[in-house]
């Protein structure tokens, strides 16, 4: 009954499938959400979607880990490392823009006490 499941063809959709998802959760969080921190987790959502997206297309099942020994000649039935290695990149980037994005949050909330998109009028002229 699972073996259906376990075709690279239903893999891809039900990767495609639910990173959409994810990233129209994340979608309908930016765009209803007036909280800082739910508005950085609505983008961290959209984020971590389009990884799921593009490592799960570049996947490949029957391939092997990119990984030479002794026992291969060759690169042949190996996985590409390339986008692997961006998207580790863009992981790393990601955090780190999320992280100064709460702590710009965090400090605004301290000196106005106001966490609220529409409430926030000291920036305006």
């Amino acid at each position: 009954m699972f073996e259906f499941f376990n075709q690279p063809e239903v893999i891809k959709i039900i990767v495609i499938i639910g990173s959409m998802a994810l990233f129209f959760v994340g979608i309908f969080g930016l765009l209803t959400q007036k909280h800082l921190i739910k508005i950085f987790m609505s983008i961290s959502m959209i984020e971590s979607s389009l990884f799921l997206f593009f490592i799960g297309l570049m996947y490949k099942k029957s391939f092997l880990a990119p990984i030479l020994t002794s026992n291969q000649e060759g690169f042949t039935n190996m996985n590409d490392p390339i986008p692997h290695a961006m998207i580790l990149t863009a992981i790393v980037i990601g955090m780190a823009v999320l992280a100064l994005g709460v702590s710009f949050a965090i400090e605004y909330y301290k000196l106005t006490g106001k966490t609220n998109i529409d409430e926030m009028t000291s920036l305006r002229h």
